[in-house]
């Protein structure tokens, strides 16, 4: 699938139709158009026991604008840019260089066709499905290059087909295969391959969701994902909620990265209870030895931003190895503030255990400027070897418009 070709003959013919009969469509399409986007100053340290501590500043954010309606088409692009003004150190091995600098990127560029509730989008794009997402933690987010489906045409049923044929790093301008991608990522001989094709199904009604996904990451491996999530009111505001959720994987086409067996199990519980929530949840990933990672569970496009029910802000169970974790978590949201808390412990089968202790607190400044929140997020992660801990801080102010 050449998508550039497909995305540049689209905006060549909408800019055909100038002085045409399909004009006044135009015009009523641009008319009819959003925009959105964010700005964000971003300041991240990570303050290390056996390395050099790291910190950066960025300024950027986000500029988007979709058509209205063409007939059936829609046109939209995402421009994304990542800022550090000249803040940070002049030595390298001080910068954390996850937030990016001097980025200037067109991060979406596509067309849409929408018909019979069905929408199909290629070109550059933002996705949303658990295991390549926007992981949009930093100044500007992931996205994809590549085409997707989705229908709605069954009642409170969402049925998404995805390929995506390459990816762009939140700190980077470029898009580079995913093959390239996933191989660089988890250190064998780097190899390009013909992409990832994503099967999605969410049912949702009244308390329960339920969903069940299919990854086939081309040469490399499979997954299956399966979850489900019930919650039901019991009296007053408390209102209970269980869910699991299960991910087996395995090895597929020329086995890039040799023998993948992989079966993770997550189990998550609580209530909610007036404007607080109080969750535990359980993950286990089964060992396998002489397998990949001895059978760890794999995210190649996810960075802690998957819905794996332990996941932190850094510490996570994807691509590091068999074991169990469980985290307890309580949410509060106060009149203008929105508190989150949380701990987890990680007891690894090869890799080194850890604990990390997490708290997010997103202040509303809405009153001051609309669209305006203050955010901070904070994890300390201890463990027996000084080497894996760390204390990381990311403050950010938004606007949002």
């Amino acid at each position: 699938m050449n998508v550039k070709k497909y995305v540049g003959l689209g905006l060549v013919a909408s800019i055909g139709f100038n002085g045409t009969a399909f004009g006044e469509g135009i015009e009523a399409a641009i008319e009819e158009g959003t925009v959105d986007g964010n700005i964000r100053a971003y300041y991240n340290t990570r303050d290390y026991d056996t390395k050099m501590d790291e910190a950066a500043f960025s300024l950027g954010g986000a500029l988007r604008a979709e058509t209205g309606k063409i007939g059936v088409f829609k046109m939209g692009l995402g421009y994304y840019t990542a800022q550090d003004l000249g803040t940070n150190s002049s030595d390298p091995a001080k910068v954390n260089k996850r937030l990016g600098s001097d980025i200037e990127v067109l991060g979406e560029a596509y067309i849409s066709a929408s018909a019979a509730d069905t929408v199909l989008t290629i070109g550059r794009q933002r996705l949303s499905t658990p295991f390549a997402n926007s992981g949009d933690a930093f100044v500007i987010p992931f996205s994809f290059e590549g085409g997707s489906i989705k229908n709605k045409g069954i009642s409170n049923l969402t049925i998404e087909l995805n390929h995506i044929n390459t990816i762009k790093n939140r700190n980077s301008d470029e898009f580079i295969d995913v093959g390239k991608w996933s191989t660089g990522r988890y250190g064998v001989d780097v190899a390009s391959t013909s992409g990832t094709t994503i099967l999605g199904a969410v049912y949702s009604v009244d308390g329960i969701k339920l969903q069940g996904w299919v990854y086939d990451h081309a040469d490399l491996f499979t997954s299956i994902y399966l979850q489900g999530n019930y919650s039901f009111p019991v009296s007053g505001t408390v209102k209970p909620f269980v869910a699991a959720q299960f991910v087996s994987q395995g090895e597929t086409g020329d086995e890039l990265l040799g023998e993948v067996d992989s079966t993770l199990w997550g189990v998550q519980g609580g209530a909610g209870f007036g404007k607080s929530k109080l969750t535990l949840a359980y993950t286990t990933v089964a060992e396998k030895s002489g397998t990949f990672k001895n059978g760890a569970f794999l995210a190649p496009y996810s960075f802690s931003t998957s819905p794996i029910f332990t996941n932190n802000m850094l510490a996570t169970v994807e691509n590091v190895d068999a074991g169990d974790a469980i985290k307890l978590t309580f949410n509060h949201s106060f009149a203008k503030v929105k508190l989150k808390l949380s701990y987890a412990e990680f007891d690894f089968d090869t890799a080194v255990d850890r604990e990390a202790i997490d708290v997010d607190v997103i202040y509303n400044l809405g009153d001051v400027v609309k669209g305006l929140t203050a955010r901070w997020r904070f994890e300390s992660i201890t463990a027996d070897i000084d080497s894996v801990e760390q204390i990381n801080n990311r403050f950010q102010l938004q606007l949002k418009f």
